[in-house]
């Protein structure tokens, strides 16, 4: 019998299946959700426990939980249907119903933006601005061309191609909203390339001694990390065990598979 799949392999699978325009949404939280787990977790790793502890934590947090946990539902119902996990514990997810006082709603909202301060290094920064000038300047302009096409046919009523460009357009809308916001309220970090300490900013060469394998990271924001390329973020298991640690040094690391050692080989920069 073959070993079952990463956490990471289901949801490049399940976000293949997704359109594209509501691929990049999805991705950053279920990169969130799998970090959490700690380094290759296996889809096993996904249960009913796990997931009412993340759920917790991010309540504990402040987050805003329907925006975190409504891709990882998502995911864990694609994951249950395809046979990967054995029952639907999706079910476990369950959002709190939104207070209809506006007043308290808007209080609450206020708490949210201020426990999810962004922080970016550099590197971060400049990808998004890079990210919104592209959506600016080349896929706005492509949406509109779209909707200008679809209403040459006059009935709306059963006109597919307007309905899915104007989707198409809110999608887009409300990412180029998000940048803006990110871009308008994000803290720039200040990155250690002193080589004797890893900071936010190192690469760092890590010699696994439970396998005898060398692995590389980049650390990061949490706003800025994507596993699948190296990059781990300063808040993760891995990253906070990391932190302010020099060569030579061995560091453990409590994740839900069990306790990892990693000795620091060297920090690249």
């Amino acid at each position: 019998m073959g070993s079952s799949p990463t956490i990471d392999e289901v949801i490049a699978e399940y976000l293949a299946s997704l359109p594209a325009d509501a691929r990049a949404s999805q991705q950053q939280e279920l990169s969130r959700f799998v970090r959490w787990f700690g380094l290759n977790p296996s889809i096993e790793q996904v249960t009913g426990i796990n997931l009412e502890t993340y759920q917790q934590q991010l309540e504990r947090s402040g987050a805003d939980l329907i925006r975190h946990l409504e891709p990882v539902k998502a995911f864990v119902q694609y994951s249950w249907k395809k046979g990967y996990l054995p029952e639907n514990i999706a079910k476990l997810i369950k959002f709190k119903k939104v207070t209809s006082k506006g007043q308290k709603s808007d209080r609450a909202n206020s708490r949210v933006e201020k426990a999810e301060e962004i922080q970016l290094t550099k590197e971060g920064l400049d990808q998004i601005q890079a990210e919104l000038d592209y959506l600016i300047n080349e896929v706005r302009p492509q949406v509109a061309h779209e909707l200008f096409e679809a209403r040459i046919d006059k009935d709306f009523r059963e006109n597919a191609p307007y309905d899915a460009a104007k989707q198409h357009q809110a999608h887009v809308e409300a990412r180029i909203r998000e940048l803006e916001r990110i871009l308008a309220t994000a803290t720039l970090i200040e990155e250690n390339h002193s080589g004797d300490k890893v900071g936010i900013g190192s690469v760092v060469v890590l010699h696994d001694m439970a396998f005898d394998e060398t692995v590389k990271y980049t650390l990061v924001s949490s706003s800025e990390a994507d596993p699948k390329a190296g990059k781990i973020s300063v808040a993760s298991p891995v990253g906070k065990a990391l932190l302010d640690r020099s060569p030579g040094e061995v560091v453990e690391v409590s994740a839900p598979a069990g306790i990892i050692h990693y000795r620091i080989e060297r920090i690249e920069r």
